[in-house]
């Protein structure tokens, strides 16, 4: 069976990488083939979710500081599924 579904912009790298890589908004550009687009989910379903996730320490220094805490999956589940994102990305919830 398949849905018609929202994009969640993708955070995670942006914030493991400390901004090194940026997340893109999702966009497609339509083309005249007539046929149906296929996007496929994939869930992430950590064992640890009491695991500190945030910035790696190898790409933060002195010069270059952490932008975003370190946050628990829970912590991410709890505020992704509040709705209150109001067209805002997960990123402005965990910056520094």
């Amino acid at each position: 069976m398949f849905t018609d579904m929202s994009h969640i912009h993708d955070f995670v790298c942006q914030i493991i990488s400390n901004e090194a890589y940026k997340s893109a908004h999702h966009r497609v550009l339509a083309n005249n083939c007539n046929e149906a687009r296929v996007s496929v989910a994939i869930f992430l379903n950590p064992s640890e979710r009491e695991r500190a996730f945030g910035p790696l320490p190898e790409l933060t220094s002195a010069e270059k500081p952490a932008l975003y805490r370190n946050f628990t999956f829970n912590e991410f589940m709890t505020r992704f599924f509040k709705k209150e994102l109001d067209g805002k990305s997960l990123t402005n919830f965990f910056r520094q």
